[in-house]
């Protein structure tokens, strides 16, 4: 119990003087300067995280289930970029454009086209991402009542195939214990548990 407690500590330290993320950032520089981050279409999704009621979780109705959301943007292969969790009763969409704004590898700060499913189809943020320079690839609701006017967006069904990395990516989160049902009470420990396990998978593609 102990060390347990000494590591919670350690990885508290870290957190509030922002070591993971300057870590997690300085590991996809080199991973871009290796070639390995490819940042020609990003992919975007949110995945819940069940929880007991702790601090920042909400009740999902689409999982029927209280959790805390996780909103995951990648690269073109699913490498993580930047992360940002929020309550279980939000949408994705709350998350959407902080997520992409948070996005930074070295002096890049953007893709060049977002995946996205169609739970992310709005116009203000089809705006928000066109005012950014990032092309949108996120296919169109379909609504029985209501006509939409205009052109309908642009949609690349071969660049669509790549958002299947961002499953696999969830898939890779919560193949840690700690992300596969939430343990930590405070918002602030969970979010640098989500950190931590992003850094990881990227440190798994550094050549050595």
């Amino acid at each position: 119990m102990h060390g347990y407690s000494s590591c919670w500590r350690r990885l508290n330290f870290w957190r509030g003087r922002g070591a993971l993320k300057v870590v997690w950032q300085q590991i996809l520089i080199l991973l871009d300067k290796q070639g390995e981050i490819d940042l020609s279409v990003g992919n975007l999704d949110g995945s819940l995280v069940q929880s007991p009621k702790f601090q920042g979780t909400g009740f999902s109705r689409k999982h029927k289930r209280n959790g805390t959301n996780i909103s995951l943007l990648t690269e073109k292969n699913g490498l993580p970029l930047t992360n940002m969790t929020a309550k279980g009763n939000r949408h994705d969409m709350a998350s959407a454009e902080a997520t992409v704004k948070k996005l930074q590898v070295g002096a890049k700060r953007r893709v060049l086209e977002l995946n996205a499913d169609k739970g992310y189809d709005s116009a203000v943020f089809r705006r928000h991402l066109r005012e950014r320079g990032i092309g949108t690839n996120i296919p169109e609701r379909k609504f029985k009542h209501r006509r939409k006017r205009g052109r309908k967006p642009h949609m690349d069904k071969a660049h669509f195939k790549f958002r299947a990395f961002t499953e696999r990516t969830n898939a890779w989160l919560k193949s840690y214990r700690k992300l596969r049902y939430r343990y930590e009470r405070k918002k602030c420990m969970f979010q640098a548990m989500v950190d931590l396990a992003c850094l990881l998978i990227c440190l798994r593609r550094v050549e050595i």
